[in-house]
């Protein structure tokens, strides 16, 4: 795949500003307390966003393009941006469920049935995103400059940390375990690659320029 310069321009802004629309999107659901309605929307916002952040990312780095190892990588984004939609909008919808319901023993065993749910698309979503930001990384040590090596390794050991303590504690979260839940450390690291492509860092899309 060759895309004209004018095109990898485009996917720069566009995949930028919907990769840091996503994480801001994550943070805000996550972290500030906001009306029901404005934490719902921003939930359901990051998956759709994130997965248009990931192709941008591909489309727009010269040094990426026709690659099948950052062609795979957005596939697995995309794939996480749809698997985390899915289960945030679960995951809401059993909350709202089972607030309405009763305490009783049997409501007791649906509720550990109905989380086991959301819980499990949680950690497919983990192993998703995990999967696409280690490829990414891959991808960026392959750069030129120091930028994309310092990226690229740091990419490589979060995520590997997010995927592995996933693994390890499957099927309960990390942080239930009373362990690390390394999902905000990838998002701060993907914040800051959504940004510079975003603002066109000489880094990732120099043969554009």
């Amino acid at each position: 795949m060759s895309l004209s310069r004018e095109t990898q321009v485009r996917w720069s802004l566009i995949g930028g500003v919907c990769g840091v629309c996503a994480v801001l999107s994550y943070i805000g659901a996550a972290f500030i307390p906001m009306p029901d309605v404005l934490t719902l929307a921003a939930a359901f916002a990051f998956g759709p966003l994130l997965a248009v952040a990931c192709v941008g990312l591909h489309c727009a780095t010269p040094a990426w393009a026709g690659r099948p190892l950052t062609q795979i990588a957005a596939g697995f984004g995309v794939a996480a941006g749809a698997t985390v939609l899915a289960m945030l909008s679960v995951q809401q919808s059993i909350f709202a469920t089972l607030g309405a319901a009763g305490t009783n023993d049997d409501m007791k065993a649906v509720s550990a049935l109905a989380h086991a749910v959301h819980l499990g698309l949680d950690v497919a979503w983990d192993v998703l995103i995990s999967t696409a930001v280690l490829l990414f990384s891959a991808g960026m040590l392959g750069l030129r400059g120091i930028t994309g090596k310092l990226m690229g390794s740091s990419g490589l050991l979060l995520a590997s940390l997010l995927l592995g303590y996933n693994l390890w504690y499957f099927p309960q979260p990390p942080i239930d375990a009373d362990s690390i839940d390394w999902g905000p450390f990838v998002a701060l690291w993907l914040l800051l690659c959504f940004a510079m492509l975003a603002t066109r860092r000489p880094w990732l899309v120099r043969a554009a320029d």
